[in-house]
């Protein structure tokens, strides 16, 4: 019985005329999918051209597998050549590989160096940033905060006086029982993020209005130990939103304290700031997580969306499992964290007795929860009337010249903005005279 070959191209099936150096994409291609089968002597139509030199064409194949794809998967390639129609077809099966992504050398001038592909349809195309992630998880199922961090040099100067403050006891014998060292005695990228030398940055921004196109009223970038990130941005949001704790460095008064009404459940803030570390996915090692803060609303927002087998229904039933379980462990062990998964329940709760309510997007790559502001500053002020109420949060009631000195306007100017916002009732006039002040109105503070 006549040997035959499949009717047309696919995802696992590919016709080559004669030996082309494009075949090494294809094979890595394979690899990095669900495996395939190459014909060497048939048209892209599926019409058998034959091949002369079959014995070449494998000694070839081989070659490549073995010295031109890494790591080497030599063990993933089978030929045979075929007989059909009197004519020499060379099949090459190519199994999917166990240890992704593959990467082969190419030849062509224009892509010299290792190059990663993936399979699409009939096609083999270069892989992308997140498709080698992606193919990095799936051949490597070691979590990756336990995988042994690039950075050996790692110091904790910062995490023990964290430690201290906790009571918690902490020493270089604590690093393998925390995971700070894996059982070959390496760092971790656990360690990395928890050390002096951590990298991966934090973004925290206030804006006036509504969109980041409005005017800024401050951006600040942390990095360095998560857990020193993790109690500045507390702390700075803390200062911002009016909650009674003593802040530092952000001071507003030289008693340390805000008095005003909160513009957020404080525990909501708390928990949807440890969500941002703990599920943070820090292989993207260029993306920074951010907070940021509109008139409306406190947004936060991390990349790479929910942990494998973890649903958005199941983060709302305070169903969950960490991304960094690890890290999770030592935001615990310094009570910066509850127990897993009651994060999100917890934040919703805090909303409970309001009319708006957060919002939670689990997108592929990210994961975005917003906070809406209990205090909602109306939508329709003007620039200036934002900034002037922005000052008046931050500094309360205060003089007309303070204001005119902060907006920078004339006198007449900063006379009739301040008018419109008490026609507005967002402002009310206190005093008279050289004692007059302006603060906001009760339901604003």
């Amino acid at each position: 019985m006549e040997q035959t070959i499949p009717p047309a191209e696919s995802s696992i099936v590919e016709f080559k005329r004669e030996w082309t150096e494009t075949a090494r994409e294809t094979f890595c291609a394979f690899l990095n999918s669900h495996g395939g089968r190459v014909y060497f002597g048939v048209s892209d139509d599926s019409s058998i051209v034959g091949i002369d030199k079959p014995d070449e064409i494998s000694r070839t194949v081989h070659s490549i597998f073995k010295f031109a794809i890494h790591p080497s998967a030599e063990s993933y390639v089978q030929t045979e050549t075929l007989k059909i129609k009197d004519k020499n077809v060379v099949m090459v099966t190519v199994l999917e590989g166990s240890e992704p992504p593959y990467y082969v050398t190419i030849k062509d001038n224009n892509k010299k160096g290792r190059v990663c592909y993936i399979r699409q349809g009939s096609s083999s195309y270069e892989a992308n940033d997140k498709e080698i992630r992606s193919l990095y998880r799936k051949g490597n199922p070691i979590p990756y905060e336990q995988r042994a961090s690039a950075n050996q040099n790692l110091t904790f100067l910062t995490l023990a006086e964290y430690f201290k403050k906790s009571n918690v006891q902490f020493n270089e014998g604590k690093y393998q029982t925390l995971g700070l060292k894996d059982l070959n005695g390496f760092f971790t990228n656990v360690g990395l993020w928890l050390s002096d030398q951590c990298t991966a940055e934090t973004r925290v921004g206030f804006f006036l209005g509504n969109t980041k196109a409005s005017e800024s009223d401050g951006i600040f970038t942390f990095s360095g130990c998560i857990i020193e990130q993790f109690c500045k941005i507390r702390d700075l949001l803390r200062n911002r939103f009016g909650f009674k704790n003593k802040i530092e460095p952000y001071t507003l008064s030289s008693e340390g304290y805000r008095n005003e009404i909160a513009d957020y459940p404080e525990l909501a803030i708390r928990e949807a700031l440890i969500n941002l570390f703990a599920h943070r996915d820090y292989s993207f090692e260029n993306a920074q997580a951010t907070v940021t803060s509109f008139s409306n609303r406190l947004e936060f927002l991390s990349f790479g969306g929910l942990p494998q087998g973890v649903t958005k229904e199941m983060m709302l039933l305070g169903i969950s499992i960490p991304r960094n379980k690890t890290l999770a462990d030592i935001l615990m062990r310094l009570s910066a964290m509850e127990r897993y998964g009651i994060g999100i329940p917890t934040i919703f709760a805090s909303y409970e007795n309001f009319s708006v309510k957060p919002a939670l997007v689990c997108a592929h790559e990210y994961i975005k929860l917003d906070l809406p502001r209990l205090q909602q500053i109306p939508s329709d002020l003007t620039e200036r009337e934002r900034a002037i109420v922005s000052y008046l949060k931050q500094n309360g009631a205060s003089s007309r010249k303070q204001l005119q000195d902060f907006v920078k306007v004339s006198y007449g100017t900063v006379i009739n903005t301040l008018r419109s916002l008490e026609a507005k009732k967002i402002v009310v006039k206190q005093g008279a005279g050289r004692d007059t002040k302006y603060a906001l109105t009760i339901s604003l503070r």
